[in-house]
C-alpha cells in the first residue's frame, strides 16, 4: 500500500498482494476465512486487496453496488484507523504489519453485511 492515504505519512511493510479478482463472492471468501480462521492471508494483505479494489471502482463510472463497494472503503479505512489508533508513529515506522490483526468483530459485521 505504501503511503497511509488517510492519516500521516507511513509506510506499511512489503507484503505479497492477494491475485484474486475482484467479486463479490472472492470477498465474502476473504472474510469468512478470517471469522472461521482458515485464512491464509493476512489481514494487512485483505485490507489492501479491499483497498486497491475500491480505488480501482472510484476511478471508475457506472459501478453500481454502492454498499458493496462502501464496504470495501470501510475495510480499508478501519485498517488505516486501526493502525494510527494502536500504535505510535515511532512504532509504525518499524511494525511488520503482516503481524497485526484487526478485531475479528469487524471482519463478521463486514461478513453480515454482505450476507
Amino acid at each position: 500500500m505504501g503511503r497511509n492515504r488517510y492519516l500521516g505519512s507511513w509506510t506499511e511493510s512489503n507484503f505479497n498482494e492477494i491475485d484474486w479478482s475482484f467479486s463479490k463472492e472472492n470477498l465474502i471468501d476473504l472474510l469468512k476465512s478470517v471469522v472461521n480462521k482458515t485464512n491464509q492471508y493476512t489481514h494487512q494483505q485483505i485490507c489492501n486487496w479491499c483497498d486497491k479494489h475500491y480505488m480501482n471502482y472510484i476511478d471508475k463510472d457506472g459501478l453500481n453496488d454502492e454498499r458493496l463497494y462502501g464496504i470495501l472503503e470501510d475495510i480499508s479505512a478501519q485498517w488505516e484507523l486501526y493502525l494510527a489508533n494502536n500504535f505510535s508513529f515511532k512504532e509504525l515506522h518499524q511494525l511488520n504489519f503482516s503481524k497485526v490483526n484487526l478485531p475479528i468483530e469487524l471482519f463478521e459485521g463486514w461478513l453480515k453485511e454482505l450476507t
